[in-house]
């Protein structure tokens, strides 16, 4: 009767345990397989393979949602910034954004506004192309999906010259000049896709900014779901 008592309650533990792990998403193939230099170094090309992806950015000045289409370089989002009360409105055509915080439409220079600064989901991919050296950092989740984390010291001009050229524009716009290695961090899912990158906000800075707690400042670009719905994507009427 003991035995018995203790199997049953073994096996309610197990079946619990198992009920939670099932919560924390439906992907539990473990992450990538491979080397780190050999997943590392095809995560951005993987990831435009895709075609296009729901996204979620968060900086420390905003927030955003929307879907993007990695091969036009297109896109729409929708932000909170919590010192405004209105939404943020972005529309990206042929990697140029325009942004609408209430009062009309105005086009950036970049893919995203100021308050997303380290944001852009296109270029941010390309920073991958720099990595020097990689960290290991095991495995964790990200909105559901398996994956293996790894952290990298990523140098410029490496990631430049081999960035396509129809790109690199872009990812110089990203960097703003900076030329000194950096460290960013990647997770990669079992198709060897990125489902997050972490990039300091102010590439320029030689030290990056850190909060109180130690940790650096940085933004967080999620690829939430691969294979959605863009559609066309066109300048908003009277942008700037």
């Amino acid at each position: 009767m003991v035995w018995k008592r203790v199997s049953r309650n073994l096996i309610v533990t197990v079946v619990a345990v198992m009920g939670i792990l099932g919560g924390c998403g439906g992907d539990r193939s473990g992450g990538p397989r491979g080397a780190p230099d050999q997943v590392v170094g095809q995560a951005a090309d993987l990831t435009l393979a895709a075609g296009t992806a729901q996204i979620k950015l968060a900086s420390p000045d905003a927030d955003a949602t929307g879907v993007i289409d990695f091969q036009a370089h297109s896109g729409r989002l929708s932000g909170h910034v919590p010192s405004q009360r209105q939404p943020i409105q972005v529309v990206i055509v042929a990697g140029t954004g325009y942004v609408n915080a209430g009062s009309g439409w105005q086009r950036l220079d970049g893919a995203v506004p100021g308050v997303l600064t380290g944001g852009d989901p296109f270029a941010n991919l390309d920073l991958l192309r720099g990595t020097v050296h990689i960290l290991s950092d095991g495995g964790a989740e990200v909105d559901g999906a398996s994956t293996i984390r790894y952290t990298l010291r990523i140098d410029p001009t490496k990631a430049l010259g081999t960035t396509p050229p129809d790109r690199q524009a872009d990812l110089r716009r990203v960097l703003q000049g900076r030329s000194a290695i950096f460290t960013m961090d990647v997770w990669v899912d079992s198709a060897g896709r990125a489902r997050r990158l972490q990039v300091p906000t102010d590439l320029r800075a030689t030290t990056p900014p850190t909060r109180v707690d130690r940790l650096p400042i940085a933004t967080d670009v999620d690829y939430v779901t691969f294979g959605v719905t863009v559609g066309d994507v066109a300048p908003p009427a009277g942008a700037g």
